[in-house]
């Protein structure tokens, strides 16, 4: 845990359905209930008031889906492993990673976050688009792109006939 200077006390009543979660519910960094109230109140007012270190932003987004992470590692021995939910569960947090760091005090700033989310967009659309190559994805439901990539593919086709 980091040192904190000018330490408050702070006292107060909690459900005994938060007291349960918070002394079973672990945090990095953090052992003692004091800890964890500390953790979860300095990632609170990083939610409020965002958070300008994409790294540290990333960080706070990937840990959103860590209960989800572990549940499909406990499934993998048995079902396997599916790319197209690792593919979104890489693609989801940067893309709000990015939105919550972003600083747009100017339009060229706005102009590089517009690039930099349709890029990271692209890129999953991308990922996705291989797992249709063949008619069985990496997925748990092998169908499960083919199933939702034709309006991408009709639009595709229709932008390649504008384009020539």
């Amino acid at each position: 845990m980091r040192g904190y200077s000018n330490m408050m006390s702070v006292s107060g009543r909690i459900s005994e359905d938060l007291y349960h979660w918070l002394s079973t519910s672990s945090f990095e960094g953090a052992t003692t209930l004091s800890d964890k109230l500390r953790v979860g109140l300095a990632t609170l007012k990083r939610q409020q008031e965002g958070d300008t270190d994409y790294d540290g932003a990333l960080n706070m987004q990937r840990a959103l889906s860590n209960n989800l992470r572990k549940q499909l590692a406990r499934l993998a021995p048995e079902h396997g492993h599916s790319e197209v939910l690792t593919t979104l569960l890489e693609h989801a947090p940067a893309l709000m990673a990015a939105i919550a760091s972003a600083q747009t005090k100017d339009m060229a700033e706005a102009r590089r976050l517009e690039d930099l989310l349709v890029q990271r967009s692209m890129l999953l659309v991308e990922n996705l688009m291989r797992q249709a190559i063949t008619r069985q994805a990496r997925a748990y439901d092998p169908q499960v792109v083919t199933r939702h990539i034709a309006p991408v593919l009709e639009l595709t086709t229709i932008i390649q006939q504008q384009a020539t």
